[in-house]
């Protein structure tokens, strides 16, 4: 795209490619209007399509965004991923700028999935579908997730790896930093694929775990459900407890009366943290009201709340992805570079996406002059 040809831009420039490109970088229109001097107005038409920039405003718009000029152009179709499609955790808690961010990461994310797959074959999708309505009794989500683990023939013991099991079901999992305090794990379908994104600032493992189940909860109960509601928030809950702790194990495993060491154990044996424990011992009639007041006291005064005690290790790292660009790179001659020129992306959009499953850059070395 040439974009010294004031006969070129107008016929080729996408709008919606340049609205992808200013909310990633975390713009509003009155910041890329001020920078290209335009006003906002001008910048909304651009983005509408009503009108076209010519040659000059448009050289000034992708050396502003750090966007290479191909990626603005015209003929290859845009992905658009809505709130309606993507189950955001805090979601009435975050700004409208956080959240179209994270939906434009998604929208960057399938077309690069896109190509990969064009490449290289992912797992099949293997994911049970159990839809539970709103308004379904408490006992629903439970339902699910011992269907799922039925169907995976998990049996009714600890899961060892969360992560690595979605990804060997067909779901692509990623863990780039988010970015949005407010923004946590989230998760979608994009086509055939389920994509569930974690957040690499969490580095607690077993909140961590608890947030891949949970994620794997919207995707099994969620299809047509309206993402960010507290209802669907506290099923996808239910749904990662009952996950991780099935009743008819862990109930049998826990203290007669309450006992720290018991619970500490615990913890290591099922990888989930002291707070879950807790409430599933409480749900499950294993402590009572008042104990489980107690506990949670307990916790507040030891400062348990954001740091506890026993480390079960490393957040579980995503594979499948990093397993994918690897063969490409080893049998097809295909690399991070090329995939990221196929999408049209700036080298380091591309490697902030897939944070995790490409490696970082090198420097080049220093030539030493004496």
């Amino acid at each position: 795209m040439s974009t010294g040809d004031p006969r070129v831009v107008p016929e080729l420039f996408d709008g919606d490619r340049l609205r992808q490109a200013r909310i990633y970088m975390g713009l509003k229109k009155v910041d890329v209007a001020r920078a290209i001097d335009v006003t906002p107005a001008v910048i909304g038409q651009y983005e509408s399509g009503k009108t076209r920039p010519r040659s000059g405003a448009f050289a000034s718009i992708a050396l502003h965004l750090g966007f290479p000029p191909e990626f603005f152009e015209r003929r290859r179709p845009v992905t658009q991923v809505t709130e309606s499609q993507a189950h955001f955790r805090k979601l009435r808690s975050t700004s409208k700028l956080e959240r179209d961010q994270a939906l434009v990461r998604l929208e960057f994310l399938a077309e690069v999935l896109a190509d990969v797959e064009r490449h290289v074959q992912f797992p099949d999708v293997d994911l049970p579908s159990y839809p539970v309505p709103d308004d379904a009794p408490d006992t629903e989500p439970e339902a699910a997730a011992t269907a799922v683990r039925s169907a995976w023939g998990l049996g009714l013991g600890p899961i060892d790896n969360v992560v690595r099991l979605i990804e060997g079901r067909g779901t692509v999992v990623l863990r780039p930093a988010v970015g949005a305090s407010g923004v946590d794990a989230f998760s979608t379908w994009m086509g055939h694929r389920p994509v569930v994104v974690l957040g690499s600032d969490k580095a607690d493992a077993a909140r961590s775990r608890f947030d891949a189940s949970h994620e794997l909860g919207h995707l099994v109960m969620h299809h047509d459900a309206e993402p960010g509601r507290h209802v669907i928030e506290q099923q996808a809950h239910r749904f990662a407890a009952a996950f991780l702790m099935p009743a008819d194990s862990i109930a049998r495993e826990f203290p007669s009366r309450m006992s720290w060491p018991a619970f500490f154990n615990l913890k290591e044996r099922w990888r989930v943290s002291l707070q879950a424990l807790l409430y599933r011992a409480k749900t499950l009639g294993a402590l009572s009201p008042d104990a489980y007041q107690r506990a949670q006291i307990h916790v507040s005064r030891q400062g348990w709340r954001d740091h506890e005690p026993i480390d079960i290790g490393l957040p579980e790292e995503p594979a499948l992805l990093g397993k994918a660009l690897d063969l490409m790179r080893a049998e097809l001659s295909i690399d991070e570079s090329k995939i990221a020129a196929e999408c049209r992306l700036p080298d380091a959009v591309f490697r902030a996406l897939l944070e995790g499953a490409v490696p970082p850059i090198q420097p080049r070395p220093r030539i030493a002059v004496e």
